[in-house]
């Protein structure tokens, strides 16, 4: 060999030495009979700082372990021997290191020199922090499978060719109740569903097809699931990886419950509508049963009109007629008041001097009425429109409440109505002195069928029927008042343009 070829091979073997000593791997080089041919840095200090074995070129890296420890000599002899045999291997080690475990991948192999001996090579590199992840991907993936199994919703991914990736729990016992079939990852899909059914079978390759083109969907479907049909809302999730769609997730949940509350809701609601029918027809029933014998009465006074022998009758009959005919009225508003939460509002220019004035008149006549004076006062700065009938109403129930329940005790009782109109509303204030309510009952007297004391004379539906009356008007009422000394309502109602 000339001193040239020398030369070229210490410039190759120098670029070698550099090429091991930059790589990211731990390298080294043995030959036939296990003696170091070269190693890189790496590698020794993983042997230092691991066993307290300083490699050395030139000797056998066996020899250089046996003395250390026997069990990793008899391994590393066994690698190297299937090696030399032509067969590849790969292992993982656990080094430990400053009381810290290091796993390193190694890869053994071996390859023919020119003269025919062999080389063994070893490759290793640190796969401590790719095993920290695997094992925190593992964890996860423990935790999902977990969460998972606790829904008690159906969850299933299928891939583009319609196999099984992955289910939780609650669909393979749902699945195989509903068609007795055990699922299987990397299955089709399709092919689980029973041969005797084509149309399901169809039906779900269109529905899989749509979300695999990036459709999302939502089915409802009805399944006998252990003699009992059950109700489903299923949905369709498409998984879209780098913006192409890889597979679906599907997500199904029982709304069994759910519907039948819904089912039942509506036969109630079928069954309310017929009681409200029967019970207007009731209503206006008993309304003519309350009339017909006012007819009679009006009847009889058209006879005492006819009757030239009694004095005055002709303004008795007047004053009885008048009175008939507000009665009438007012069962007439009684009946509309029934049918208040299905009525629309009928709007019309309020008139509140002759409202007010209609509502005395119809009450005068109420036991204790005429030791009860009116005060009024009534300010329209802006034409008023509302329900006249339910304003009625509203009137005729406050100011009946000041008769009923006046101080008896006092000389002077009575009702004060202060009306304030503007374009935006009307307000409206009833103020009496009579014998007040406690403050504990101010937050019940508007409820149905309230009664304060066993002594009160009204049915305990008068301010019930004012409250819901406002609401319909889209009013407020409130109330102050303190024992002995008299009550206060206070109503604000807004003012309906036409």
């Amino acid at each position: 060999m000339t001193m040239l070829e020398h030369a070229e091979i210490g410039v190759w073997q120098d670029i070698f030495t550099s090429i091991i000593e930059d790589a990211d791997s731990n390298i080294l080089l043995l030959d036939e009979e296990f003696r170091i041919i070269n190693l890189n840095s790496g590698f020794y200090w993983v042997f230092i700082e691991t066993y307290g074995i300083e490699l050395k070129k030139g000797t056998s890296i066996l020899e250089s372990m046996q003395h250390i420890n026997a069990a990793l000599t008899q391994e590393w002899k066994e690698r190297c021997m299937i090696a030399l045999s032509g067969t590849p291997i790969k292992v993982e080690d656990v080094f430990e290191i400053d009381g810290r475990n290091y796993y390193w991948e190694m890869h053994f192999k071996s390859s023919s020199r020119p003269d025919g001996s062999q080389i063994i090579s070893v490759f290793s590199r640190d796969i401590t922090v790719r095993k920290a992840y695997q094992k925190k991907i593992i964890e996860n993936e423990a935790n999902l499978r977990s969460i998972l199994n606790t829904i008690d919703d159906s969850i299933w991914l299928i891939n583009t060719d319609f196999e099984l990736i992955d289910f939780n729990r609650e669909f393979f016992k749902k699945y195989k109740q509903a068609y007795g079939v055990k699922l299987l990852k990397g299955v089709s899909i399709l092919a689980l569903i029973p041969e005797d059914m084509p149309e399901l079978r169809e039906q779900w390759r269109n529905r899989y097809e749509s979300g695999l083109k990036g459709r999302p969907g939502k089915y409802y479907e009805s399944y006998l699931i252990e003699k009992d049909i059950r109700t489903f809302e299923i949905k369709t999730y498409p998984i879209v990886e780098n913006g192409t769609v890889t597979g679906l997730t599907m997500y199904s949940r029982d709304i069994t419950n759910q519907t039948r509350a819904e089912d039942l809701l509506k036969k109630q609601n079928e069954e309310l509508i017929k009681i409200n029918a029967e019970l207007d027809r009731f209503v206006y029933s008993a309304s003519h049963d309350l009339r017909a014998p006012l007819m009679s009465v009006k009847g009889l006074l058209n006879m005492i009109r006819l009757d030239p022998e009694k004095q005055n009758t002709e303004l008795y009959l007047e004053l009885i007629e008048k009175s008939v005919n507000k009665l009438d009225h007012f069962i007439s508003d009684i009946i509309h008041y029934s049918r208040n939460a299905r009525m629309d509002v009928m709007q019309k220019e309020i008139d509140f001097h002759e409202l007010l004035q209609e509502s005395i008149d119809t009450l005068k006549f109420m036991d204790g009425a005429d030791k009860v004076r009116s005060i009024k006062k009534i300010t329209i700065d802006a034409p008023f429109y509302s329900d006249y009938s339910r304003l009625l109403m509203v009137f005729n129930n406050i100011i009946s409440n000041a008769v009923h329940y006046r101080d008896i005790r006092k000389d002077d009782s009575y009702i004060s109505v202060d009306i304030q109109v503007d374009k935006t509303k009307a307000t409206l204030r009833f103020s009496d002195n009579g014998i007040g309510i406690n403050e504990e009952y101010l937050d019940r007297i508007f409820k149905m069928f309230f009664r304060a004391n066993a002594d009160s004379k009204g049915s305990g539906l008068g301010l019930y029927i004012v409250k819901g009356v406002l609401e319909k008007l889209n009013g407020t009422i409130t109330v102050q008042s303190r024992l002995g000394e008299g009550t206060t309502f206070v109503i604000e109602i807004p003012n309906s343009v036409v």
